[in-house]
């Protein structure tokens, strides 16, 4: 009983620095459907696709480090009808905590029934508002768009 006593204090020291660890560090997964206008670099149709979209944000509070994934898994068509069904990642690593972050991104089209595929890169910009993301593509001299059949 004497070394519970004694050792209880120590015990409870630790576990304050362990909440207080695990309460620093942030993961949140955040989901919502996107609505994408595309312009088909191969033959100038619009691509209109919608899908879910999910923003994972990890902040470690220690160091600070923070890590994003973004993801769309989209379907739709284009003007002729032809339909299509794209995937978009965008990942990125950054040493600082920050209100918002510039993420490059790949994506990639698949047009069926005959419609030309295309790859499109550039920047997603994810903001992070009380540790909850959200995100919006930005067109700049860094996007690209490109044939891929």
């Amino acid at each position: 009983m004497n070394s519970t006593k004694r050792y209880l204090p120590v015990l409870a020291g630790l576990c304050v620095l362990f909440l207080t660890a695990t309460l620093s560090a942030q993961n949140t997964t955040q989901g919502f459907d996107s609505d994408l206008l595309l312009l088909n670099p191969c033959n100038q149709s619009v691509v209109h696709v919608k899908g879910p979209t999910s923003i994972d944000y990890h902040e470690n509070g220690d160091a600070p480090h923070v890590v994003l994934h973004m993801q769309i898994k989209a379907d739709g068509q284009d003007e002729a009808g032809s339909p299509y069904s794209g995937s978009f990642e965008a990942n990125g690593q950054f040493d600082t905590a920050a209100s918002s972050y510039n993420v490059p991104f790949h994506s990639v089209w698949i047009g069926q029934a005959g419609a030309p595929n295309f790859k499109f890169d550039g920047l997603v910009v994810v903001w992070v508002t009380k540790g909850t993301p959200s995100g919006s593509m930005i067109m700049n001299s860094s996007s690209s768009f490109t044939c891929a059949n």
